[in-house]
């Protein structure tokens, strides 16, 4: 039951991890230029889709 709760804890903090990465890189490019960068989200999704590629 310990290592199902460490196991969900370590996922949890490595999803965490990755959507901080990316609302970090969209505040400091919005921070300097003033603009939005629409390009974070399509490198996420292009992650994402392609994590789901290799999945299934």
């Amino acid at each position: 039951m310990i290592d199902l709760i460490f196991a969900q804890t370590l996922n949890g903090l490595a999803s965490a991890s990755s959507l901080f990465l990316v609302a970090g890189g969209l505040s400091i490019i919005f921070g300097v230029t003033r603009s939005v960068n629409f390009a974070h989200g399509s490198f996420y999704m292009l992650g994402a889709d392609l994590a789901f590629t290799l999945v299934s």
